[in-house]
């Protein structure tokens, strides 16, 4: 819209007669993004002088800028008011995960994957619960929804020049990419197409995963490996690159993770900020990659700088912002936990306990039993009413019961489960429902359990911490003792395996009891696995 509407002199006229414009970076600002956004970017939000929503809007001409506003400023003038938008009521109770995978299975594509119509996103939330789902039940449709659902994001979301995702598709039949590339997008994908790739198992989605994450390594990260905002969508670059804009292609192809040739022109621009969110999902993603193919690429766990308090600032460039929010503590907690599973590094643990403490002393609505997006207000600020997203509450309570199951600690889960019986309602109800009904199945389904014995530090220790995640994915709990010779006892569902000192008997034992899926042996210790990065 800065190019085609709001640089238009008339409008520029219009607006400054009827509002006080303001110009809010989602980036820099998911607080003000979540509260007000109108389901993608970019928002047109007008508002009263408390803050109250008045008319919104995603995308608009100059003409309908124009209507917009007339229509807004006439309801305005006759006292018609709308809802309301405050802390929505609860909900009655619901079988969370039912309600939810029974919607995804409606809305999924049978004809060119994904879910619903236009846009197409990766809904990464929305196939890892089908997944996850799958692993208990062994249920072939929600097998086909998955890979359909991956398949397509592969095909037509992944850049066959440089490497990485798009962020969306205009189309239903996922045409127009949209080719900007997240640094937080990058990594909730490359996290789906490990965990995918282990569980099915699939080596495409391996390769897939080693691309995005080598691109991001390489485009979106200083040499320190500190993780940047984003790349620019730059479309002209595109157009010129293959004449009329991005072309569908084979999935691990799209995600090529060798270097690419160098530019014939100048590359997209790349957003240099550093964000909390972004910091902390990648390390997770790397954390996973580590586990499943062995690669260490490298990334700083910069998330975890500057949280003495626990209180994480957003911009980790600039930490003198905005701090405290929701979705930057459950990300940070869930990468925290992700590290400690595959290093055994204690204070990663101790940190995860403190951002924990932070978001229950400071985040917690109490009469809500849920997590608010962002601290109470002073005495004294203008206070609006809280809002309870359910994306950050679904992950805030997935990272909690992690926690309890790492520390022993129970009080972590019952919040989470609070949070769960609250939201439910909602959730079942809405797109950013899955997000929380990934909670509600951990909590339903208790994950394996690993006691390790061995010191941190002993390439054998780590090694059964790896197969372990690798063979039963990110939401395994791993106990580290720092006792001993290295060993693992493991148990899951109703059996315990023998205690095992080999990875490859661990992996040999898990594929007897069906707790593994057969191949995950050859495809864990494949020699290619190892190929473009270190082992640790």
């Amino acid at each position: 819209m800065d190019e085609d509407t709001w640089d238009d002199p008339g409008v520029a006229a219009l607006v400054e007669r009827v509002a006080v414009p303001v110009k809010v970076d989602a980036d820099a600002r998911p607080d003000v993004y979540s509260r007000y956004h109108l389901g993608g970017l970019p928002s047109v939000a007008l508002l009263g002088a408390d803050g109250a929503f008045v008319r919104g809007a995603t995308f608009l001409t100059v003409a309908e800028l124009h209507g917009f506003l007339d229509g807004a400023m006439a309801d305005w003038r006759a006292g018609r008011r709308p809802a309301k938008r405050g802390t929505p009521g609860r909900a009655a109770p619901v079988d969370l995960v039912d309600a939810v995978v029974t919607r995804l299975v409606k809305r999924a594509d049978r004809e060119h994957g994904g879910f619903g119509v236009a846009p197409k996103l990766p809904e990464v939330e929305a196939v890892t619960l089908l997944l996850r789902r799958w692993r208990g039940t062994r249920e072939a449709a929600l097998e086909h929804i998955v890979r359909v659902s991956i398949d397509a994001v592969l095909a037509h979301l992944g850049d066959p020049r440089d490497g990485g995702v798009f962020r969306y598709a205009a189309g239903a039949d996922w045409s127009g990419a949209h080719t900007e590339k997240l640094a937080l997008d990058q990594a909730l994908i490359a996290r789906l197409l490990l965990e995918a790739g282990a569980a099915l198992p699939e080596p495409r989605y391996l390769e897939a995963a080693r691309g995005v994450l080598a691109h991001a390594r390489h485009r979106l990260a200083d040499p320190e490996g500190r993780v940047f905002s984003s790349v620019a969508a730059d479309p002209e670059y595109y157009a010129r690159s293959s004449g009329d804009g991005p072309v569908a292609c084979d999935g691990a192809a799209a995600m090529r993770a060798d270097q690419p040739e160098p530019p014939s022109e100048p590359l997209p621009a790349v957003d240099t900020r550093r964000f909390a969110d972004g910091s902390a999902a990648m390390i997770a993603a790397s954390s996973l990659a580590l586990a499943v193919t062995q690669e260490d690429l490298g990334f700083s766990p910069e998330y975890r700088a500057g949280a003495g308090t626990g209180a994480l600032p957003h911009r980790l460039d600039e930490p003198g912002g905005v701090r405290g929010l929701l979705r930057d503590h459950a990300l940070g907690l869930t990468g925290a936990l992700a590290e400690y599973r595959v290093t055994g590094d204690r204070a990663t643990l101790e940190w995860g306990e403190r951002v924990a403490a932070f978001a229950i002393e400071q985040l917690w609505d109490e009469a809500a039993s849920a997590f608010r997006a962002e601290p109470a207000s002073a005495a004294g600020e203008i206070a609006l009413p809280p809002m309870l997203p359910l994306l950050g509450n679904g992950e805030m309570a997935m990272a909690l019961a992690d926690l309890a199951g790492h520390t022993g600690r129970a009080e972590y889960a019952r919040y989470a489960e609070r949070t769960v019986a609250a939201l439910a309602g909602r959730a079942a109800l809405s797109p950013a429902g899955p997000a929380l009904a990934l909670a509600a199945l951990r909590l339903a389904d208790r994950p394996a359990e690993a006691d390790l014995d061995g010191e941190p530090g002993d390439p054998r220790t780590r090694a059964l911490a790896r197969a372990a995640v690798a063979a039963l994915g990110p939401t395994v709990i791993v106990r580290w003792t720092g006792t001993g010779a290295p060993a693992l006892t493991l148990c899951a569902r109703d059996l315990c395996l023998p205690t095992l000192a080999d990875p490859r008997d661990l992996l040999e034992a898990l594929m007897e009891v069906e707790l593994a899926p057969h191949g995950i042996l050859s495809l864990w210790s494949s020699p290619g696995s190892h190929e473009g990065g270190r082992a640790s």
